[in-house]
């Protein structure tokens, strides 16, 4: 996090103001009374700029080098600026000693800085020392600058570090109020379950007991078998809102929700219960869904096998689960014509009658809500049901 924060602020400030220091320092030697040559101090001003330019443009184009290289550079810059000034005392060369000086805290630790920086001062005073006429004054001036400089890198260097830490404490902020609002969501969720389960699976629970108890009374006393079958079937419709009640309440809780991998058996309890032709049919490689993409694929078979069983029990059923790269895609179909199927714009939401609970309507809005998309109609063998899920969307 420290390396890309300090990559995009210098890239942002510091960077462009390198760039205006090298082409200054260009300028200035080719404006001087040595400048540039093929010849004597004139090609030892070209040697020295042209490789102090190459290793500044590195070094402020490479933020993010290796250190041992970025240390390297600092020390070509160095040399080169004392070279430059060996070939035109009066040129710049302490300006591109300078630059090298400010940056130095920003790339490196404190410690490898100072002696890099420390080594390219002595560098440039020992050219002094054998060659300035006034060599104590001017190894004063440039050893201050220096020291300026650097102390200035230091000073952006600490900046730096304080943006930092303010970031990471709004980011702090940030996820601790997410991991709020999830705490708070969790435990209403779980309020809502325990309201569920109080009021709702007791009663069926009850509503079962009682059913059974009769359905043996009507048995022993030779009952009509229109009412047994009649009580059998109140048993088993009491017995599946049961068993949604408590995958509501676990919904609810956020614990393990059915999905695709529960279809299997959807399949083989619609098999057992009509007594007629149930296919899965699952191609391409699965993918890991969030659990209301997982709940949604689930709910969306059960739905249309429900249907089937209530408005076409004798037909054969095809369940299609296709994944591929972007999308997955669920289709059931049954093979038998059926003109009383409904699509989900047209179904009131409170007509649902199955013991699901999870009529179309509401399979369209689950579908809507992860950025898919469900249809239903009529097709040439009887009807369909076709849900269309975006996998970018869906994954965890």
């Amino acid at each position: 996090m420290w390396d890309g924060f300090v990559v995009e602020y210098e890239r942002r400030w510091l960077t462009p103001v390198g760039l205006a220091v090298i082409g200054l320092v260009i300028m200035a030697n080719a404006a001087s009374t040595v400048g540039f040559g093929t010849s004597g101090d004139a090609l030892v001003v070209t040697l020295g700029v042209a490789g102090y330019a190459v290793s500044a443009l590195l070094f402020l184009l490479l933020p993010d080098a290796p250190r041992l290289v970025t240390a390297g550079l600092l020390v070509v810059m160095a040399l080169t600026s004392a070279l430059t000034h060996h070939g035109d005392p009066t040129g710049t060369g302490g300006i591109g000693l300078y630059l090298g000086m400010a940056f130095a805290p920003l790339r490196l630790d404190l410690k490898t800085a100072g002696a890099v920086s420390l080594f390219g001062v002595l560098v440039f005073d020992v050219q002094l020392a054998m060659e300035a006429p006034n060599a104590t004054v001017f190894i004063a001036v440039v050893t201050g600058g220096a020291a300026f400089f650097f102390f200035l890198g230091t000073l952006l260097r600490s900046e730096q570090d304080q943006r930092r830490r303010i970031a990471g404490l709004l980011a702090d902020l940030q996820a601790s109020r997410e991991a709020e609002q999830v705490s708070a969501a969790l435990a209403e969720r779980a309020r809502v379950a325990r309201e569920m389960h109080d009021v709702l699976a007791h009663t069926l629970s009850g509503l079962v007991l009682q059913l059974e108890g009769l359905r043996l009374l009507a048995a022993a006393r030779g009952t009509h078998p229109e009412v047994l079958a009649a009580l059998d079937r109140a048993h088993g419709l009491a017995r599946t809102g049961l068993g949604e009640a408590r995958h509501a309440i676990t919904a609810l809780r956020g614990d393990h929700l059915p999905g695709p991998q529960a279809l299997p058996s959807l399949v083989s309890e619609h098999r057992e219960a009509t007594g007629q032709v149930c296919r899965l049919t699952v191609t391409g490689t699965p993918a890991p869904l969030r659990p209301d993409a997982r709940l949604a694929v689930y709910r969306t078979v059960q739905e249309a096998l429900s249907n089937v069983r209530k408005h076409a029990p004798s037909a054969a059923v095809d369940v299609l689960v296709a994944w591929a790269a972007e999308e997955l895609t669920v289709s059931v179909e049954d093979a038998e014509r059926v003109a009383v199927w409904r699509s989900p714009r047209k179904e009131p939401r409170a007509a649902n009658a199955d013991p699901g609970g999870y009529g179309l309507a509401g399979l369209a809005e689950r579908a809507e809500l992860l950025g898919g998309s469900l249809a239903a109609g009529p097709t040439s063998r009887g009807f369909r049901v076709d849900f269309r899920l975006p996998l970018a969307q869906a994954r965890p």
